[in-house]
């Protein structure tokens, strides 16, 4: 992949998915604006990447917030002057059934996967377009359309995704703008052994356990890595893919197929 040139803004890069395509994409040559609310964390990601050879800032950004959104992206401005690439990948995950689930864990998730994603892409879509060119890829999840026991309403914030970048394609490519979703099955991040603690609280089961079991749920026997994920939202990136648009590319280990 070549990203000379491009400079890619990613959300959630203060680790896990969100900091390993952070680290590919500057592999490949883009300038990288690290965005996190863990500032520090998007710190950690950023000096990794210039201790490597690559140009990287971090930015703190709360994603709820459009205000807060507004001024990373005139920081990331201020510094590069452009925005060619959105991974729009800041997300959370809470497991409880439906009939427990409250308004407050509903309102938590929503507001950041769903809503957050919505701001993001929005406020960097309006970059973009004065520049008549632009890609946004956004994470959604095989949770977007597979159901998961214990986790609806994840699966309806990811959903939620999904349409978003069905209608930011319809809109955008007029301007230069495209939108493709990535849709990952398990990977083996902090945020998914998160929820696996939460679940074993509520089931009353070990860690492990869920482990064992959603591995044979997956054709390949195994996990993606984050780093996979990355290579991706690289080839996503590139300009070889431009003709890609409106999409939500399932990299799942072939859980789903289709």
């Amino acid at each position: 992949m070549n990203l000379k040139g491009k400079v890619a803004f990613i959300t959630g890069a203060g680790g896990g998915i969100g900091g390993a395509a952070a680290k590919k994409c500057a592999q490949y040559g883009a300038q990288i604006v690290v965005a996190d609310l863990a500032v520090d964390a998007a710190e950690k990601v950023a000096q990794e990447i210039r201790e490597n050879g690559g140009d990287a800032i971090a930015v703190k950004i709360d994603v709820t917030s459009r205000d807060s959104v507004k001024t990373a992206v005139d920081t990331a401005l201020a510094k590069y002057g452009r925005i060619d690439c959105l991974f729009n990948n800041a997300g959370v995950c809470k497991s409880s059934m439906m009939i427990d689930g409250d308004d407050k864990m509903y309102d938590f998730m929503m507001n950041i996967n769903a809503k957050g994603a919505f701001i993001v892409a929005t406020e960097i879509a309006k970059v973009m377009v004065k520049q008549k060119k632009g890609r946004i890829v956004s994470t959604s999840s095989i949770s977007a359309f597979k159901e998961e026991y214990s986790n609806g309403i994840y699966c309806m914030s990811k959903a939620a995704v999904a349409t978003l970048t069905r209608h930011l394609a319809l809109e955008l490519s007029p301007y230069g703008v495209t939108a493709v979703a990535i849709a990952p099955g398990h990977i083996q991040t902090q945020l998914l052994h998160g929820s696996f603690v939460e679940r074993g609280k509520e089931e009353g089961k070990p860690v492990e356990d869920f482990y064992d079991e959603m591995k044979g749920t997956i054709p390949m026997g195994r996990l993606g890595q984050p780093e996979e994920i990355g290579d991706l939202v690289a080839f996503l990136f590139d300009d070889r893919s431009a003709y890609i648009d409106g999409n939500n590319i399932l990299i799942a280990g072939g859980k789903i197929m289709g």
